[in-house]
């Protein structure tokens, strides 16, 4: 999935015009959200879903970073949806599903 900024990123001599994000989470995302709090995990979550330093997401404008937030949210979200929609849990025995 690819976000087009709105307000491009001066990075030395190239510009960024896009982030790309990846297809799915890692477990590295997760890690990545959970060792800090706040804007710093969502940050560090869009910077390891984009394969992005974490200085250029800092310097993203409010409109784009919102809207990199939203993305990687609904990544997470999808990882919920997909886990609630009747996986099979593999911590249980046959016998106790």
């Amino acid at each position: 999935m690819k976000l087009k900024l709105k307000y491009p990123i001066a990075a030395g001599r190239k510009t960024i015009e896009e982030l790309s994000f990846r297809d799915h989470t890692t477990a590295a995302d997760y890690l990545a959200f959970d060792v800090r709090g706040g804007v710093a995990q969502n940050i560090a979550l869009i910077a390891n879903l984009t394969g992005t330093d974490e200085a250029l997401i800092r310097q993203l404008r409010g409109q784009d970073y919102r809207a990199a937030t939203r993305i990687a949210d609904k990544m997470m979200l999808s990882d919920d949806e997909e886990q609630a929609g009747g996986e099979a849990d593999p911590q249980k025995k046959p016998s106790e599903s």
